[in-house]
Order: structure tokens, then sequence, then C-alpha cells
């Protein structure tokens, strides 16, 4: 107990003297500016003049900015903790099939009628359990790879079993769209009052095992040589990880490319607080322009990601040669 406290400590030490050389005084003044902008600039609107106005900036956007905040740092802690794990920069939530299996969740929610949140995170979870089973049966010799292959495979599955209760349900489409296109515009306290506290717990367990996920990450051999359980640890991060996510997109929907593009910005994941802050500010940028670009109309947070993401992520794909041929 003694030995693992002084870990964390050496570790949140690391991290935090990570965080003051790499967060500048720019990032800082820019993430001030994010979030005053979020909280008070809406579709022109000035400063609260009135207590109503100050009610609607306590009751509904201070939630709604704490949720993209954590929606961001929890997307971006977790796709740096897959991409490591992976050796794959292009690895996130998606490719575990763990996005698959809650908008799969979240469908059959819809559907049915009952809580969409729980059965979100109920498909996350099994469709987790179902690719460490598949690949202790089947790759065992190469586990990373054999979780890509089978997430992917689950996502395909999950995709088409969703457009199958579009097809079939199709008076339910407009419930099932609205949850699954991303947004943080339905957040409210009770959401914050669950996401934190995983978002705490999570990011320490994740702090706690960065070292030996980075160890691992540099091989088997390397891991196990210095005394590090490498399957063991690669399935407490994932699982942590994938709670986390889970939990997350039970509340928001399924919000892409932060959790590909914005770990790369960084040297693996020694910088788990950095990279974090990196992700909540993106998403509330993201967010302040989806409501203030095309009045009145209000843009889910995800298109906006979405239409700088993708160019983002072609740049950075073409520039480090991912295909293998530099």
């Amino acid at each position: 107990m003694t030995t693992g406290l002084r870990v964390l400590a050496q570790e949140l030490r690391k991290d935090w003297n990570s965080l003051q050389k790499h967060l500048t005084s720019k990032l800082s003044f820019l993430l001030i500016i994010a979030v005053f902008c979020h909280l008070f600039i809406v579709r022109g609107q000035g400063l609260p003049a009135d207590a109503f106005d100050w009610m609607i900036v306590t009751e509904v956007r201070l939630p709604r900015t704490l949720l993209g905040l954590l929606t961001g740092f929890v997307l971006a802690l977790t796709g740096a903790v897959f991409q490591t794990i992976f050796s794959n920069k292009l690895a996130d939530s998606f490719t575990l099939g763990i996005a698959g299996g809650a908008s799969l969740g979240s469908a059959i929610g819809v559907v049915l009628g009952v809580s969409a949140a729980g059965l979100s995170i109920t498909g996350s979870l099994m469709t987790l359990v179902i690719v460490i089973v598949l690949t202790q049966l089947c790759f065992r010799s190469n586990q990373r790879i054999g979780m890509v292959l089978f997430g992917m495979f689950i996502n395909f599955f999950c995709s088409s079993a969703l457009y199958g209760l579009v097809i079939f349900w199709p008076g339910r489409t407009r419930q099932l769209l609205n949850y699954l296109f991303g947004s943080i515009g339905t957040a409210g306290w009770q959401d914050i009052a669950i996401l934190l506290p995983v978002t705490v717990f999570g990011t320490i367990g994740l702090l706690m095992l960065s070292r030996a996920v980075s160890i691992v990450a540099n091989g088997e051999t390397i891991a196990r040589g210095v005394g590090v359980n490498d399957r063991q640890t690669t399935y407490i991060a994932l699982t942590i990880a994938s709670v986390m996510t889970a939990v997350l997109i039970s509340m928001t929907g399924i919000i892409g490319f932060v959790g590909l593009i914005i770990p790369q910005l960084f040297n693996g994941i020694k910088k788990l607080l950095t990279i974090g802050l990196m992700g909540g500010l993106s998403v509330i940028m993201a967010d302040f322009l989806g409501n203030n670009m095309i009045t009145p109309i209000q843009l889910p947070v995800s298109v906006p990601l979405s239409l700088a993401g993708l160019p983002l992520l072609l740049m950075i794909i073409l520039k480090k040669g991912y295909g293998g041929e530099r």
C-alpha cells in the first residue's frame, strides 16, 4: 500500500512538472478565454444582467462547460492509453469496439423505451469482455493485434445491427440519431456528479499504471525482464479506460477525433494531465463554434470536431508516414 502511494506521488510529481513545462502561458490564456466565451458568449448575447440570466449560467451553461471539459479530458486521456498499449497511433475506443457496443446499447434502449445510458454502459463493457476472451482464445502470441482485429469486427457487427434497428423502428429514428450524433447540449449537474468521480478515480489509476504501460508498450520481453506483468497491466489499463469511455458515451453519445488526434501532439503517456487538458480545451472550443457559427441553429459538438478533425488526421498521417513508407 505504501509502495503504491509512493509510486502514485512520484507519477503525479512527474506529470505536474511536465504540465508546468508544456502548458505554456499561451495555452493557459486560451483555456481561460475558451471557458469564459463558452459560459457567457452565446449567439451574440452579452454578460448576465439579472438573476434569471445568472440562473441560466449556473444551471445550463456551467454544467455544459464542465461536461465539455470532462468529455475532452476523458477522450484524450483514454485515447493516449489505447494508442500506447497497441503501439498504434490510430487506436482509440473505436478500435476496441467499445464505441460500437455503446451505440448499439443506446439504440436498444431507445427502441425499448428504457434507460439508454444503462444499456450503453452494458454494451461497452460486454464488448470489452468479448474482445478480451476472443483474444485469449485465438491470439495468445500476439494479443495486441488480436484485440484490434476483434474490436473492428465487433464494430462492423454493431453498426449493421444499429442500422437494422433504424429500418425496423423508423418512428424512433430521430431520437436515436440525436443520441448518436454526440452532443453535450443536454448536460445537467446529475451528469457531472456521476462523471467527475469516475474521471478522478480513473485518472489516478491510469497515472499509477502509466510507467508500467510505457514499459509494456516496448515489448513483452522487456516488460517481463523488469518484472512487469504485461498481461495484467494491459487488461487493467484497458478496463479503466473502457469504463471511463463507457460512462462518457452514455451521457454524450459518440464524439470522435479527440482521442485520435490530441495524444499525437505529445510523446507517449508521460504527460497525461496535459493531454487531458488539451482535449478539454478542444471540445469546449468546438462546442462554442457549434453554438455560434450558424445562428440560430445549434450544431452538436461532434460536427465541428469532425470538420476540423478529418483534415488534421490526414495531415498527421501524411507527415508521420504511418503507412510505413517513411
